[in-house]
């Protein structure tokens, strides 16, 4: 839970969408799988999706991670990509394209403002 609690806290999505992804993640965890695998199965099977960029705190993570995408699923959590997109993820509301960008575009004048403001200092400071 604290895991969790880490990664989402900042995250761009709507709180909708993250409470639907932990909904989506109990589910899976209580079907006998996690919400992991299925999204690793998923986004590395989906032809959509040109890449899938994936980081582990842990070796076990990695391990578990290169499981999937070497021998991929069981049948029944196959099966359970479909019910867990469709239970928790059918709704279009859900799309993170173009999240997260005007919150990138700012920071990124932020800081470039930081750094010109210190270029000029610097150059005032050697007249």
């Amino acid at each position: 839970k604290q895991w969790y609690q880490r990664r989402v806290r900042g995250h761009s999505a709507s709180e909708v969408t993250r409470e639907a992804a932990r909904n989506a993640a109990e589910f899976a965890r209580a079907e006998g799988s996690s919400i992991t695998r299925l999204a690793l199965q998923f986004s590395t099977s989906e032809p959509r999706v040109p890449c899938t960029l994936v980081g582990c705190e842990t070796k076990d993570q990695l391990l578990e991670n290169l499981k999937v995408i070497n021998e991929g699923l069981t049948q029944e959590e196959t099966i359970l990509i479909s019910t867990v997109r469709e239970k928790y993820f059918a709704d279009s509301h859900h799309s993170w394209e173009g999240v997260g960008e005007e919150k990138f575009w700012t920071k990124v004048k932020n800081e470039m403002e930081k750094a010109t403001s210190v270029y000029w200092k610097m150059q005032n400071a050697t007249a």
